[in-house]
């Protein structure tokens, strides 16, 4: 067993000579283990947030969250950073950073964005004045990382920017609102399938390490085919992981797990089908049952009506309205 592993190690970088494979940072271990390092993290949040970042800190790691359909975690990074605006000035943000291999996921998304805003501000940013305690809050900006397609957003990477606009006149306005600044978010999606072929920008040469059609047999594992020397170094970093054994079973595991879940997704899809089938047809069935009733007493109506009934009597035994008899 340890000789098989160890031979097949040796032959993955032995191969890396002319490809070179590395750990996929789409699986949350992977992904940990590259923005744990600062250097990178920091170089990662600039490409994907397009601003200058001067510093960069990890608060909180990997968020674990309780799911009704899966034991597992919804993979979030919460980061606290220091942005050089154009004009020189600098700013302290937040970065909420979830990443998502699962469309379910998605639903739970919204329930957690700044779950843990309140808790890192009274453990990080409590400031003491004339004796007077207050809390120092900052913007958050929020970033997903998806593993698959929206299929209403067909696009790799959207920025959703805040716009001020007057009620009034309807005017877009530039104010510079503390308000504003901490009460809204702005958010920044991307989807790593929707990686073009041609990659141009800064951004689509950096998700070249999330291409998941370079993935091997073992999903935890992209052979890269080509990297822009912008990104050959945290290549390079991202290939060390392979030589670590208790890594890669780490790595297995979690592609064991999501197996599991796809087929208990899968079975579970497939019971909501059934039972929203089966819930249309019982309401199809309600209905023809409804309209055969509606027909039988307006025909009944009528022939009561044609043979002198009374209005009332006819309602009575029909349970028609007077109106719809009437009209009759």
């Amino acid at each position: 067993m340890f000789i098989s592993t160890f031979v097949r190690t040796i032959d993955l970088y032995q191969s890396s000579v002319n490809s070179m494979k590395i750990i996929n940072p789409l699986y949350d271990k992977a992904f940990k283990y590259l923005m744990e390092n600062n250097k990178f993290a920091k170089k990662v949040l600039s490409v994907i947030l397009d601003v200058e970042i001067e510093e960069v800190n990890l608060e909180n790691q990997e968020t674990v969250l309780p799911s009704e359909t899966r034991r597992l975690t919804l993979f979030r990074l919460d980061f606290k950073a220091v942005i050089k605006e154009a004009d020189g000035s600098r700013k302290t943000v937040l970065i909420e950073l979830q990443k998502s291999k699962f469309p379910t996921d998605i639903q739970r998304f919204r329930n957690y964005l700044g779950a843990n805003y309140l808790a890192k501000q009274k453990k990080d940013n409590l400031v003491q004045e004339s004796a007077i305690e207050y809390q120092t809050a900052y913007p958050i900006i929020t970033i997903y990382i998806l593993g698959y397609n929206l299929a209403d957003l067909p696009y790799m990477a959207v920025t959703v920017n805040r716009d001020t606009i007057n009620s009034v006149s309807k005017e877009k306005i530039t104010v510079k609102s503390f308000f504003i600044e901490h009460l809204t978010h702005q958010s920044h999606i991307i989807q790593v399938r929707r990686l073009p072929e041609q990659r141009r920008t800064l951004l689509e040469n950096f998700l070249v390490l999330f291409n998941q059609a370079w993935c091997t047999e073992d999903g935890y594992i992209i052979d890269l085919q080509n990297i822009s020397e912008e990104f050959s170094e945290m290549a390079n970093y991202l290939q060390g992981p392979l030589k670590d054994e208790e890594f890669r079973r780490k790595l297995e595991a979690e592609e064991e797990i999501d197996i599991i879940f796809d087929e208990q997704e899968a079975k579970h899809l497939k019971q909501l089908a059934e039972a929203e089938k089966r819930a249309e047809l019982e309401r199809f069935q309600k209905e023809e049952e409804h309209k055969q009733k509606v027909s039988l007493a307006l025909k009944l109506a009528t022939y009561m009506k044609q043979n002198g009934a009374s209005t009332e009597e006819i309602s009575k035994e029909t349970g028609l309205s007077r109106d719809k008899i009437i009209d009759l």
